[in-house]
């Protein structure tokens, strides 16, 4: 037998081989793996455009101008500068979410916001102010009058008000007494209101599956379309009040206010049009589908510059 020392040394000696082929294959496994990418967890930047070149000829001919904030399908917000498509943040601005159909009204003259609460109630709010009341779809004036529909019927939140009429004072950037009082000469079983002017709206009126979109200018009523069997709302005005769009069963359908009473085409074809904006003359809109941004002219949807965006929601500014 050997002696004890001897085999003291041979283990001593495996245990040093064992470690040392362990350090090799623990170096090699990492030499393996690829670098960590520092910016892996950095929010992507906007989208690629494809085709840029030949788009950015066809914008220019149409004469486009401006910037497009682009909401995306994972609610990312970019600027996208036309005719020249380049975007001018790298990274993504704030966003008021997906919602492509709901846009809170406000008012910048007041620095009053209105939004509906699901509890057929409106809420007004300025800073750390806020004032709750019954009703639905509020809506701003151009001259800053908040309106809103309660019980079918169209009010508004006025100054001028009678002797003895209960005021709520509206804390914005000046603080006013106010009272609700109807709008003279409005229809009545009114779902929602867009204001085209300071006297002159649209409403949506009637029983579910039998509505109408109605014009009112100067007090004269025009009907525009009547839905029948299908569910219609989510009305929204162009800035000057030419043109307004509603969703037939989600579909959204385009009107010109001042033209023949019939829907006008738009460019989305088998696709979900998501939403609609102007230039602000209102002679080019554009319109995101699921698959595209469509720049055309507003009364020329077959003339459509198909910008290939996944958008949510676009805002011509």
């Amino acid at each position: 037998m050997r002696p004890l020392t001897t085999w003291i040394l041979v283990g001593a000696l495996l245990l040093i081989g064992l470690l040392a082929a362990r350090d090799a294959l623990e170096s090699e496994d990492t030499a393996a793996r690829p670098p960590l990418q520092p910016d892996a967890a950095a929010p992507a930047g906007p989208p690629t455009i494809t085709g840029r070149t030949e788009l950015v000829a066809e914008l220019k001919e149409l004469g486009a101008h401006g910037a497009l904030y682009v909401t995306d399908v994972s609610c990312r917000r970019f600027v996208l500068r036309l005719p020249t498509l380049t975007w001018t943040t790298s990274t993504e601005l704030p966003s008021p979410g997906c919602s492509a159909w709901v846009r809170p009204p406000s008012d910048a003259d007041s620095g009053i916001a209105a939004r509906p609460l699901e509890t057929n109630k409106v809420e007004v709010s300025s800073g750390g102010w806020s004032y709750e009341f019954t009703g639905t779809d509020p809506a701003f004036r151009p001259d800053g009058i908040l309106t809103f529909v309660r019980d079918g019927g169209l009010r508004e939140w006025t100054g001028r008000c009678p002797e003895g009429a209960q005021k709520v004072v509206f804390q914005g950037l000046h603080d006013v007494a106010r009272c609700d009082r109807p709008v003279a000469g409005a229809p009545t079983g009114i779902h929602e209101v867009a204001w085209l002017g300071v006297g002159d709206y649209a409403v949506i009126t009637g029983p579910d599956q039998a509505t109408s979109l109605e014009v009112v200018r100067d007090g004269r009523r025009e009907r525009l379309f009547n839905s029948v069997g299908a569910r219609m709302g989510a009305l929204e005005p162009s800035p000057t009040g030419r043109y307004v769009v509603v969703r037939l069963d989600g579909a959204l359908t385009l009107f010109r206010t001042d033209g023949p009473p019939a829907p006008r085409p738009l460019p989305a074809g088998n696709e979900l049009a998501r939403s609609i904006t102007w230039s602000g003359d209102e002679r080019l809109a554009a319109l995101a589908t699921e698959s595209s941004v469509q720049v055309f002219p507003s009364d020329a949807a077959g003339q459509a510059v198909r910008i290939p965006l996944a958008a949510a929601a676009v805002e011509w500014r």
